[in-house]
């Protein structure tokens, strides 16, 4: 006979997006403060981009629980950036 375990807690994502959209704020914030010039090139577009890509991720990474899993995402997306920093680096070194 198996024990019945309880089931696993789903966590509030509600809650949690809140908590993600609050990191994204500090994200813009800490440009704002510490890098004026940064923040100023930026424009309130550029703001909302950053701000959401930071909630973004947050909330993307909450349906990753496995370890394994986990290691896999962050390889794959250390892999994306570079991969598009070079595709950036090189239209940019066509002009």
């Amino acid at each position: 006979m198996t024990a019945n375990l309880p089931a696993k807690p789903d966590p509030d994502r509600a809650l949690i997006g809140e908590v993600a959209m609050d990191i994204g704020k500090e994200v813009v914030s800490h440009l704002r403060i510490q890098y004026p010039g940064a923040f100023a090139a930026l424009g309130p577009s550029g703001q909302l981009s950053l701000r959401n890509c930071v909630h973004n991720q947050i909330m993307a990474a909450l349906d990753t629980t496995d370890a394994d899993e986990i290691r896999a995402r962050l390889d794959q997306r250390k892999a994306f950036r570079r991969k598009m920093h070079k595709a950036w680096d090189d239209i940019r070194s066509e002009k």
